[in-house]
């Protein structure tokens, strides 16, 4: 198959998760633990971790991605918020890693995607929290896809040759134009106004990219063409979400400042 085939392949593998999301928030959640799972193992094998640390990694993992409700039922059992606890393990695997590696960039990585996982916790402890996860989908997926076609269109001067070679000036422009254009559809329902849909893709767009431009240099550091080879012509699931290592911690906290 070619590569665009390839995409098309496995984003189409994309869909019974969306659907997921779509339906149930609870089970959002659940899924999310799943994810952060197979990303964390992801890294491990990478980054050539040994299995002890790996088994400490995979059970940090799954309690950073706990379902809100049980998280604030422990919360409960205990008689105190986590948070600080939450924060100080989070410490702790960033120092584990820096440790083990002597790698600053695989140390990076590791407490962007963190703090990934507890913003989609936490956004998926919020009501609606699903929904507003499958708007930043959407808006991330066009920058993607729209960054992906018009960089093998038009091609042209590099983005950052020295990280990512394949990556080009003009398809970052033309993944800002989708993500832009994805949020203006999605503000047509919704009351966000067009002026604010713009910003706001725009904004996304920056961030999306800078979260793959982060994992390329990582992957580039250590050797690897991709995080693994689970999902046809998209290479792992890292790979599939490093656009939302910096996106979803952004609107988590925008989400916050405005209820």
């Amino acid at each position: 198959m070619s590569g665009t085939t390839r995409r098309l392949v496995g984003a189409l593998l994309f869909m019974p998760i969306i659907a997921l999301v779509a339906v149930s928030q609870p089970a959002s959640q659940w899924l999310l633990m799943a994810l952060a799972a197979l990303m964390v193992l992801e890294f491990s094998s990478m980054l050539a971790l040994p299995m002890a640390l790996r088994a400490a990694l995979l059970m940090d993992f799954v309690l950073f991605a706990l379902p809100a409700p049980i998280f604030a039922g422990i919360e409960t059992t205990a008689g105190m918020p986590l948070d600080l606890v939450i924060l100080a393990l989070a410490a702790l695997v960033v120092g584990l890693i820096w440790a083990v590696t002597r790698n600053g960039l695989a140390s990076i990585f590791i407490a962007l995607v963190v703090t990934c996982i507890l913003a989609t916790r936490g956004l998926l402890g919020v009501e609606g929290g699903n929904l507003v996860l499958l708007a930043l989908a959407a808006a991330v997926a066009s920058c993607d896809t729209a960054a992906y076609f018009v960089g093998r269109r038009i091609g042209g001067a590099k983005l950052a040759p020295a990280i990512s070679p394949n990556k080009t000036r003009a398809g970052a422009i033309g993944g800002t134009i989708g993500a832009v254009a994805a949020c203006l559809l999605i503000s047509s329902g919704s009351w966000l106004s067009p002026v604010a849909a713009v910003a706001g893709g725009i904004c996304l767009a920056v961030l999306a990219q800078a979260g793959d431009l982060v994992e390329s240099a990582l992957k580039r550091r250590v050797g690897v063409k991709d995080s693994s080879s689970l999902i046809p012509g998209h290479g792992g699931f890292l790979d599939r979400f490093d656009g939302y290592l910096l996106t979803l911690p952004a609107v988590y906290l925008y989400i916050l400042a405005i209820q």
